[in-house]
């Protein structure tokens, strides 16, 4: 029997915020996960986050994955921000640091464990399986997405609502409306975008699982009955078309999904926590959550 959340040891306590490191099994392994809870106060709702990186780098230390975890735990969510397995940087890499190289699915994998955790720790928090989110930022969108659809077909329980924030969702960018319009630097760096999109995506599966590319990334037709989703882009962010067509995806099929655009930002913007554009995008996020969570 895994310990509660409860047993665990709390490593620190900031502002408002207390902080948990918490073990989750995954098989044979253990990933590491970061509990963030209102300090002296109950949780209004729970939120499974992870941090991007192209899949290959970031981590829960970052403020794409520590600094949003606390600006929710401060506004009254419980998070776990997850550590999940990240992928080698280059897709030809096949054993990293004397290891066998990770590819998906096993950060996906990872996500789910972490996911199921939080499940089963609902009533210890005081939360009700209509509070308990899912969500992240670039390739953890992607993560945040594929980790709920697996969750689907497995007959688990899944997600009240996503929150994504400049998601990476596929492996090829999808055409802006307005792209012929776009000056010449403007489309130079379009392509430029649309290569490195479709070499995460190799690098994700690996160079012998090519083939594997568009299992790694949410399908149509598997969008029927997804959660209500928020999703945040960037202005000037190269992925923004993947956000957006996202959002067009899911409506057709009755899902609410509201795209904002947050303006004036290039992607990763939740990666400066000083600044208007994180304050503002986290407002959204919260203000989102409690709607959706019911207080």
């Amino acid at each position: 029997m895994t310990e509660s959340f409860a047993h665990d040891r709390t490593t620190a306590v900031g502002r408002e915020v207390a902080i948990r490191e918490v073990a989750v099994s995954v098989g044979d392994a253990s990933i590491r996960t970061r509990l963030y809870t209102p300090a002296g106060a109950p949780s209004t709702a729970a939120l499974l986050w992870m941090h991007g990186g192209g899949f290959s780098g970031g981590s829960i230390d970052m403020p794409e994955g520590d600094a949003v975890s606390r600006a929710f735990a401060r506004a009254g969510v419980a998070v776990l921000s997850v550590d999940y397995r990240r992928v080698p940087p280059l897709s030809r890499v096949r054993r990293w640091r004397g290891a066998p190289a990770v590819r998906f699915p096993v950060p996906v994998l990872d996500c789910l464990a972490a996911w199921r955790r939080l499940v089963e720790e609902a009533e210890p928090l005081g939360l009700k399986a209509g509070q308990i989110f899912a969500g992240g930022a670039s390739a953890g969108a992607n993560l945040a997405v594929m980790s709920t659809l697996r969750a689907a077909s497995a007959g688990a329980p899944v997600p009240a609502g996503l929150l994504l924030a400049y998601p990476l969702l596929h492996p090829v960018l999808p055409a802006r409306p307005t792209e012929r319009a776009r000056g010449l630097r403007a489309r130079f760096l379009g392509r430029v975008a649309q290569r490195s999109v479709r070499m995460m995506a190799a690098n994700f599966v690996g160079a012998a699982n090519t083939s594997r590319v568009a299992g790694a990334f949410p399908a149509r037709e598997d969008l029927d009955g997804f959660p209500p989703t928020l999703i945040v882009t960037g202005e000037h962010d190269s992925l923004r078309a993947s956000g957006e067509a996202f959002a067009d995806d899911l409506r057709p099929r009755g899902v609410e999904a509201d795209c904002q655009m947050e303006v004036g930002v290039r992607h990763g913007h939740l990666n400066h926590p000083d600044s208007v554009p994180f304050a503002h995008t986290m407002s959204v996020f919260t203000t989102w959550l409690s709607v959706h969570a019911g207080v």
